[in-house]
């Protein structure tokens, strides 16, 4: 490039160009440029859409690993420690693993089985030192366990403990095992404020036989929230959304939960790119081996089913039904076999809109479910975070996911990207076993924090369990009093002693005005950048502090105590 812009120097019908700075470019368009023109919406790179899906096991543990080190944090500053003396060498293996090319599936296999190594050992080191923490936090009790909700709003969702077999005083348990063959109880009933925490005692008489809100009769299951139809095929035949009555299935399209699956083989790029025309080779698969209750008590229902994909890949899925919630989701093992092929599961769903809400970091981007140009074509395949959401203003469907980064909708049609089996430039095409949750979730009114933003959270971070009994003096380290400002981060302060960070942000694209409530112990709250550098000290009233966030403004708080 250097080389060419020498031999065009000067050429007739060459545009004049030098180099110089990115601040000496600035400064002249500051000097001398007027009226120029704007874009306002995404950069939205036409290629490497494949970088998305390939390779499910670092995408799932990267996510796995960010919500590790988020609840780590969080129990560390609760317990009123400093940073940890490993934090910095677990956040390099964390960061390392998310470089170009490992955590977009784009490298040799060498370096998934070293990165598939050091992302199991990070996350059992952060679960590790969260359980440190989390002692610091409660009394050694084996007749009590203490639940921690790290997210800053109240929160009423199951809560699984794993190889518990008793009861709890004031809550309902239901024992289940799971497709990977964990023995889970099933909490149901536990209210938890915000960042809050609630001890309850264990009793010897668990609920498993307490009466089933469940009504199934092999075919159609009625549960508190949801009238759904199972037929012949692996998918859902018909859901009803009882608040509204409306079903969630768009008339004449496939059922709910369809697994398609087709060629891919891209021009170029294997492990990197989706073609456009990659669509057009999909269809419908799925053979149902066997489907059969698994689980059917007072908090949760759980329909499992087996499914031929193809003659060398299969998977095991439960779907599974809350007593609690109108969230479905779909706990699903793939044993997959393939090279060259994609996989997605489709929702088509009844809902009339022509953009879709995709999460992206720290808030959400609208993208088109049209073709009406050149640039509404090129987005057939987008990224997205923890939650996709179609919506009219008075009701939508919302597609989650606890590991998933690539999706695909056209008209009202979202399929979630499961695997992509490209052989370059690793040969294995991604073989093995993988482990994925996706929900669906109808929801009354149109997207808002609390019907998808807040549900998305939930899937993705337990509640944390911790055995005995809480200590007094427990206090969230701070309360916000707006739905749509969520607290992404709560850490030790990296540069000043006895102060930890409140990382906080709009989530709905909504200018807001909120108070923040902060913990008995803190003194001082200062702004901040992402650096930690310390501005201006913010005025507490009472520990309160009044604070306006722009649409999707990210803010960085630094609190002494």
């Amino acid at each position: 490039m250097i080389e060419d812009a020498r031999r065009v120097a000067g050429l007739a019908g060459v545009p004049e160009l030098f180099y110089c700075t990115i601040s000496e470019f600035m400064q002249d368009i500051e000097k001398n440029a007027t009226n120029l023109p704007v874009y306002s919406g995404e950069l939205y790179l036409e290629t490497h859409r494949g970088t998305l899906t390939s390779m499910h096991n670092v995408k799932r543990d990267n996510r796995k690993a960010e919500f590790a080190l988020r609840d780590m944090e969080f129990l560390g500053v609760a317990a009123g420690k400093p940073k940890h003396e490993r934090a910095d060498e677990l956040l390099e293996v964390l960061l390392i693993n998310q470089f170009h090319d490992i955590l977009p599936g784009s490298s040799i296999n060498e370096v998934y089985v070293q990165t598939k190594q050091e992302m199991d050992k990070l996350i059992y080191d952060l679960k590790a030192i969260a359980g440190e923490y989390a002692a610091e936090l409660t009394e050694p009790c084996d007749k009590s366990y203490t639940f921690f909700n790290t997210l800053s709003f109240g929160r009423s969702d199951n809560i699984y403990i794993e190889n518990f077999e008793g009861g709890l005083e004031g809550a309902k348990v239901q024992h289940v095992t799971d497709i990977m063959g964990r023995k889970l109880a099933v909490v149901g009933g536990v209210e938890l404020d915000a960042f809050g925490a609630k001890t309850l005692t264990v009793t010897d008489k668990p609920c498993d036989s307490c009466e089933s809100p469940f009504k199934f009769d092999g075919t159609t299951l009625e549960t508190p929230h949801l009238v759904v139809k199972f037929g012949e095929g692996c998918g859902i035949e018909s859901l009803v959304y009882k608040k509204t009555g409306r079903e969630v299935r768009r008339p004449g399209s496939e059922p709910l939960g369809t697994f398609w699956m087709g060629e891919d083989v891209p021009q170029a790029w294997d492990n990197w790119n989706i073609d456009y025309d990659q669509k057009f080779k999909m269809k419908p698969t799925g053979e149902l081996i066997s489907r059969e209750v698994v689980a059917n008590g007072p908090v949760e229902f759980r329909i499992r089913q087996k499914v031929k994909l193809s003659e060398t890949s299969s998977l095991v899925q439960d779907i599974i039904f809350s007593a609690s919630s109108p969230r479905v989701d779909f706990h699903t093992a793939v044993d997959w076999h393939e090279r060259h092929q994609l996989l997605k599961v489709g929702f088509d769903v009844d809902v009339f809109t022509q953009t879709i809400k995709n999460e992206i970091q720290f808030g959400n981007i609208d993208r088109p479910t049209t073709e009406n140009n050149e640039y509404e074509t090129a987005k057939f395949e987008v990224c997205n975070h923890k939650w996709s959401d179609l919506s009219e203003s008075r009701f939508g469907v919302a597609l989650l996911n606890d590991c998933k980064y690539g999706i695909s909708c056209s008209g009202s049609d979202m399929r979630l990207s499961l695997l992509k089996s490209g052989i370059r430039p690793d040969t294995t095409g991604d073989a093995g076993l993988h482990e994925m949750t996706y929900s669906l979730l109808p929801h009354e009114g149109a997207f808002s924090a609390e019907t998808v933003v807040r549900e998305a959270y939930m899937l993705n971070v337990p509640v944390y369990v911790a055995k005995g009994s809480l200590k007094p003096g427990y206090e969230a380290p701070v309360l916000v009093s707006a739905p749509n400002v969520i607290v992404e981060t709560v850490k030790p302060a990296e540069l000043i002693e006895n102060a930890y960070v409140v990382r906080l942000y709009e989530c709905e694209r909504n200018k807001t005005c909120c108070e923040l409530k902060f913990s008995s112990k803190a003194k001082e709250v200062y702004a901040a950048n992402m650096l930690e550098d310390i501005g201006e000290k913010l005025p507490l009233e009472n520990g309160t502090l009044k604070v306006e966030l722009r649409p999707f403004e990210i803010k960085t708080l630094v609190v002494k105590y």
